[in-house]
């Protein structure tokens, strides 16, 4: 039996794929892999932060992230939204569960690099804000996690610069490709998604006709292991944090 969850699971899924969401080239045909954020590179591409410009799309996916964090009543008293890709879902997501608790929720967000000039400010928002308490618990929000780099790094500014709790992070998709895993488990992180993309995303796409099964073979075979991926078609693999 489908639960609720799951039925607002697959039509986020099936609204993600019918909105190009994903993106898979094929080395052997001489396309080139994607370069991530991290500096490695990979197969295929899941394009959340472009949800955006479709409004349905974006918010299925948040208020099915907000159900999430409700059902496992995750504690925070401050989302901070990870610039570039958590920045909006980060502040959609605190307007959504302020509304649903009858409570306000602050929301900052932390940028990519420090700002130059101005403030010279990392976060953005926290500044003479007496609605946010010191020594607060955070929710870090990413659009999507796939080495784990940005929001371990933004977790490490909040709990060494600014003296937070920072224990939860929140997504809208998550690779689980094991290199994150062990991130996240090394900085005591506890992650919070909806789709994953090994278990949920790429056999949906496969099984609904979005992405044929060589496509999602390959993709499969990244997951599995990135470093040896990246070593095998000739790219440096970076560790990171």
């Amino acid at each position: 039996m489908v639960t609720a969850f799951q039925a607002k699971k697959n039509r986020v899924m099936r609204l993600i794929l019918e909105s190009g969401g994903l993106s898979i080239r094929d080395l052997n045909k001489g396309q080139e892999p994607f370069l991530y954020s991290s500096g490695n590179r990979g197969p295929g591409y899941i394009d959340i932060k472009g949800r955006v410009g479709f409004d349905e799309v974006f918010e299925a996916m948040l208020d099915l992230l907000a159900d999430l964090l409700i059902m496992n009543d995750v504690d925070f008293e401050l989302i901070v939204g990870m610039m570039t890709g958590g920045a909006i879902p980060g502040f959609r997501l605190k307007q959504i569960i302020s509304r649903r608790k009858g409570i306000v929720i602050p929301y900052i967000y932390q940028r990519g690099a420090r700002k130059k000039g101005g403030h010279g400010e990392l976060d953005t928002g926290d500044r003479e804000n007496f609605n946010i308490p010191k020594g607060c618990k955070v929710l870090i929000v990413e659009e999507l996690v796939n080495f784990a780099e940005t929001v371990t790094q933004g977790a490490l500014y909040e709990r060494n610069k600014k003296g937070r709790l920072v224990t939860d992070v929140a997504t809208i998709l998550f690779y689980q490709n094991p290199v994150a895993i062990e991130r996240l488990l090394r900085y005591k992180l506890a992650l919070h998604y909806i789709i994953g993309l090994k278990d949920d995303l790429l056999p949906f796409a496969q099984n609904q006709g979005f992405a044929s099964k060589n496509a999602v073979k390959s993709y499969f075979e990244f997951l599995d292991d990135p470093k040896a991926w990246n070593e095998v078609h000739g790219f440096e693999f970076s560790e990171g944090v």
